[in-house]
């Protein structure tokens, strides 16, 4: 088999120039049938060079590391739980204060409202549609008395900004 890229003649079952290293297109194929790929997704022929599957869309631009597919799902869950925890817990304890004070009365105001956000920003993070609501959100549970499962849930969604819908189009990058 002569390499196409150096010219140096191969065995036959070799893939690959052991000159050069460039790929080797056996003689029955045509060499744009040897710059193909199968798409991982959907296993249709694409090219070599997409940057994603016209067939289904699978963008080979992000690149995902193994094992991280549910720190997304897991880190709005965990904003979920210290938004909702957190609003138990504060309506616990003012139940038991009986009386509070103005500045008490004004943290705990505050408080609730930082559990709200945080559910708001978990169900955001959970559809994948708003990145900064979820991110504000998350950063609003820790704000809470419930904040030991808003801290790991903060760094999950931060660390998987690119399972969100839009990621790296135009509308994520607005200059002006």
């Amino acid at each position: 088999m002569k390499c196409p890229s150096c010219g140096m003649e191969n065995p036959a079952a070799m893939r690959f120039c052991g000159n050069c290293a460039g790929a080797l297109v056996p003689q029955d194929m045509n060499p744009e049938q040897g710059r193909s790929r199968q798409c991982v997704e959907c296993g249709r022929s694409i090219g070599w060079d997409a940057i994603a599957c016209m067939y289904c869309g699978r963008d080979y631009r992000k690149r995902q590391r193994p094992g991280t597919e549910g720190y997304l799902t897991t880190g709005a869950i965990l904003t979920i739980v210290a938004g909702v925890l957190g609003a138990a817990i504060l309506s616990v304890m003012i139940d038991q204060w009986h009386h509070l004070s103005a500045p008490d009365t004004l943290l705990a105001v505050i408080s609730y409202s930082c559990s709200v956000l945080g559910v708001v920003g978990g169900i955001a993070a959970l559809t994948r549609v708003q990145f900064p609501i979820a991110v504000l959100g998350a950063t609003c549970a820790i704000f809470t008395p419930a904040f030991f499962f808003a801290i790991p849930g903060l760094a999950l969604i931060a660390t998987s900004a690119a399972n969100f819908k839009g990621y790296g189009s135009k509308e994520w990058i607005q200059v002006g």
